[in-house]
């Protein structure tokens, strides 16, 4: 069989290539150079072995599939047919766990709640401030306003109420503005600021009929 003409000449050596940095690109796309973001996995990795090893180190699953594999009806088939013929099932061995730490750490870390970090801009803090100051809880009439320039709908409206009042940094400003708080101490504490949209706006006396119908009586001619 006939080579090509390149294999058949003379082999020379490139003295324009740069092999400094030809080995800095093989070192950068080698298998054993993986950039690792996670902290706790990050601690223990071992640049010596591949990425599939250090997983299984760890005790953490580079394919999901091999965790919990699919068994589909052509799998089911094939073991039910090695059964009936006595062909012995090969299972795969686990692989040996020798740094468990690190699953602790991430669950750990998956435990702790996340902060809620939402805020509304500065144009939409100034649209639900109005809507509240004028229609209170009424979401048809806001929906209606005006000044809905994007013909929001009474649900989106009440969502971000709701998200507006759950949010102490947008809604203590808002009470405190208005002369909601009671004292400061209520001001700078964000349950009693969760607390002032439960209470009702309008409280009625059970005793104001009586002493109305009492003064009635008072006036009324002998």
């Amino acid at each position: 069989m006939t080579k090509l003409k390149k294999q058949r000449k003379k082999k020379t050596y490139n003295y324009g290539r740069n092999r400094s940095r030809v080995r800095k690109q093989q070192e950068r796309t080698t298998k054993f150079n993986v950039k690792v973001d996670c902290k706790p996995m990050k601690d223990v990795w071992d640049n010596r072995i591949s990425m599939k090893e250090n997983m299984a180190a760890m005790g953490v699953a580079l394919n999901a599939n091999d965790v919990l594999p699919f068994a589909g009806t052509k799998k089911n088939l094939i073991e039910k047919m090695k059964k009936l013929n006595n062909v012995p099932i090969l299972l795969k061995d686990k692989p040996v766990v020798t740094k468990p730490e690190v699953v602790d750490k991430l669950e750990t870390e998956a435990n702790v709640g996340s902060k809620q970090v939402f805020r509304f801009t500065t144009t939409q803090v100034q649209l639900i401030t109005h809507m509240m100051d004028k229609h209170g809880m009424d979401f048809k009439a806001m929906s209606r306003d005006p000044k809905n320039h994007y013909q929001e709908t009474p649900a989106k409206l009440k969502g971000m109420v709701t998200k507006f009042i759950s949010i102490p940094e947008h809604y203590a400003p808002y009470c405190r503005e208005r002369g909601l708080f009671a004292s400061t101490e209520e001001a700078n504490d964000p349950e009693k600021v969760s607390e002032v949209d439960s209470e009702p706006e309008d409280v009625v006396e059970e005793d104001s009929e009586e002493e109305i119908i009492e003064d009635s009586d008072e006036d009324a001619p002998e």
